[in-house]
C-alpha cells in the first residue's frame, strides 16, 4: 500500500473528529454532557468492532470513521466537563494537563500494545484492545460524572455539512495530490470544493447568533496563535511518530513490533513532559512552556535529519526523545493558553476550538507530511535509481512499482538501496517541514503570547460554542 493511502488510516479518525467535534460539543449541551459522552464510547467500541471484522480496506475506513464519530463525542465533553467543573484556572490547568497525560498514556502504550496483539493474534485483534478501557470508563463515567448541560443549544446543520464537505475534500487533495498530482482534475476539483465550502462555513457562522465556531478567536492576535500552536503541537507529533513508523519499517526492515518499540523514545517522553507540566501548572506561565516546547520540538525534528539507512539507533533515540518532550510541552499548556487569553463566558468555546484546531493538527501532520514525503520519493526514486546503474527499462519498472504500493527491489541489492535513499530523502523533507513549523510557532507565541496582554477595552459579550 502507497503511503498517501495508507495515511488514510490514521488520518481518517481525526479528520472526522475535527469535522463533527463543535457538534458533538453541543450535542452535550443540550442533551447532557455525560449522556453523550457515554454515547461517544459506545460509538467508539461500534468502530473498533466494524475494524476487527473487516474483511476489506473499505470496511476499515467505515469503521475509523464510525470511531471518529464517538471521539467527537468524547472529546468535547470530556473537556467541558472539566473546564465547568473546575473554576479555579490553577486547579483546572493541572486537571487539563491530567487529562492530555490519559491520552498521552494511549500513545505511548497504544503502538506497542497494537503491535503485540498483531504478532500474537493478528491485526484484527489489535483493535478490540479497547474493549475493557470502555467498560470500565462506562462504569466509572456513569457513577462518579455528575450531568450538565446548557438547553436551548441547536445544531448548526448549515455549517456542519460545509465543514464536513470542506475538510474532507482538502485532506483530499493534499493526500491524493502529493502522490499523483496538485493538477489532476479530481485533484484540483476536491482543492476547489474545500476552498468553496471552508469559505461558505465561515459566511454561516458569521450570520448565525450563536454559531457552532467562536470566528471571534481567530479575529484576535492571541487567541488566534494559542490556537495555531494547539494544532502545531500534534500536526508534529503525528506527524513525526508517522514518518519514523515508515522509516523503522520501510527502510531499517524493523517488523510493527520492532517499530513500535523503537517508537517508545518518542512517545514516553511525551508522556513525561504531559505529567511533568501537571506539576507545573500555575508555577509556570503556559506560554512560556509552549515556547520552551517548540524550540525542543523543532530541534528534536532537524537531529533527525542525521538518520541514515545503517546509522545507529541512539542517534535517532535521542533525536525522538527530544521531539517528543517539546510536544508534551505544546499539547499539554495550549488548553490553558487558549483559556488564559479569552473572558470566562467564552472559555467553553475556546476549549472546543482547542479540540478542533488539535484533531485538524493530527489530520494534516499525516496528509501533509505524507504527501512531501511521497512527493520527494517520487522525485527523488530514477535519479538513486540511475546512479546505481539500473538499465532503463528495469528503473521504470521499479518506479511503477513502487508507486502503486509494492516494494520494487525484487531482492536486487542496488535496487534496494536507491529505493532505500529516495524513501530517506523523502522523510528528511517532511521532517525539515515538520521542523520549519515547530519554529514558525516558536516565534509566533515569542511574538504574541510573550507580550504583555493590552487592557480590555469593555467586556466581550459571552458567545456560546
Amino acid at each position: 500500500m502507497a503511503p498517501g493511502d495508507l495515511s488514510w488510516v490514521s488520518s481518517l479518525y481525526a479528520l472526522v473528529v475535527a469535522a463533527l467535534v463543535l457538534s458533538g460539543g453541543a450535542l452535550g449541551d443540550r442533551l447532557g454532557r455525560r449522556a453523550v459522552f457515554l454515547a461517544g464510547v459506545g460509538a467508539m467500541v461500534a468502530g473498533d468492532l466494524v475494524v476487527a471484522t473487516a474483511g476489506g480496506f473499505g470496511q476499515v475506513l467505515v469503521g475509523r470513521a464510525i470511531s471518529g464519530l464517538g471521539g467527537a463525542l468524547i472529546l468535547p465533553t470530556s473537556l467541558a466537563i472539566l473546564v465547568v467543573t473546575f473554576a479555579n484556572p490553577a486547579v483546572r490547568a493541572r486537571m487539563i494537563a491530567v487529562w492530555v497525560s490519559a491520552s498521552g498514556l494511549g500513545l505511548a502504550l497504544g503502538p506497542l500494545l497494537g503491535a503485540l496483539v498483531v504478532r500474537g493474534a493478528g491485526w484484527h485483534a489489535a483493535y478490540l484492545i479497547n474493549l475493557p478501557v470502555a467498560v470500565a470508563t462506562v462504569a466509572v463515567t456513569w457513577f462518579a460524572v455528575t450531568e450538565s448541560r446548557m438547553p436551548g443549544r441547536r445544531l448548526d446543520v448549515p455549517g456542519q455539512l460545509l465543514a464536513v464537505a470542506g475538510l474532507g475534500s482538502l485532506v483530499y487533495g493534499i493526500a491524493v495530490g502529493g502522490r499523483e498530482s496538485y493538477t489532476e482534475p479530481m485533484v484540483a476539483g476536491a482543492l476547489l470544493l474545500a476552498v468553496l465550502c471552508l469559505a461558505g462555513f465561515v459566511l454561516v457562522e458569521r450570520r448565525r447568533a450563536a454559531p457552532m465556531f467562536d470566528l471571534a478567536l481567530l479575529r484576535e492576535a492571541r487567541p488566534a496563535v494559542a490556537l495555531l500552536v494547539a494544532g502545531i503541537g500534534l500536526f508534529g507529533f503525528v506527524g513525526v511518530s508517522y514518518l519514523q513508523i515508515l522509516y523503522l519499517q520501510r527502510v531499517d526492515g524493523f517488523d510493527p513490533l520492532g517499530a513500535a518499540v523503537r517508537l517508545l523514545a518518542l512517545t514516553l517522553s511525551f508522556l513525561v513532559a504531559t505529567v511533568a507540566v501537571g506539576a507545573l501548572a500555575g508555577r509556570i506561565p503556559a506560554a512560556r512552556l509552549l515556547l520552551t516546547g517548540l524550540l525542543a520540538a523543532g530541534a528534536g525534528a532537524l537531529a533527525l535529519l542525521a538518520e541514515d539507512p545503517g546509522s545507529p539507533y541512539w542517534r535517532a533515540a535521542l533525536a525522538l526523545g527530544l521531539t517528543g518532550l517539546g510536544c508534551g510541552l505544546v499539547v499539554a499548556p495550549s488548553t490553558a493558553a487558549a483559556l488564559a487569553v479569552v473572558p470566562p463566558p467564552r472559555a467553553p468555546g475556546a476549549s472546543a476550538a482547542v479540540t478542533v484546531f488539535r484533531q485538524l493538527g493530527s489530520v494534516f501532520g499525516t496528509a501533509v507530511l505524507g504527501a512531501v514525503l511521497a512527493r520527494r520519493f517520487a522525485g527523488e526514486l530514477p535519479d538513486a535509481l540511475r546512479d546505481a546503474g539500473v538499465p532503463a527499462p528495469a528503473a521504470d519498472a521499479v518506479t511503477s512499482a513502487v508507486a502503486s504500493g509494492r516494494t520494487g527491489s525484487s531482492g536486487n541489492a542496488a535496487i534496494g538501496d536507491a529505493i532505500d535513499a529516495a524513501f530517506t530523502s523523502g522523510v528528511h523533507t517532511a521532517l525539515a517541514v515538520a521542523a520549519g513549523t515547530f519554529l514558525l510557532g516558536a516565534a509566533l507565541v515569542a511574538a504574541v503570547l510573550l507580550r504583555p496582554a493590552r487592557p480590555a477595552q469593555s467586556p466581550a459579550p459571552p458567545i456560546s460554542r
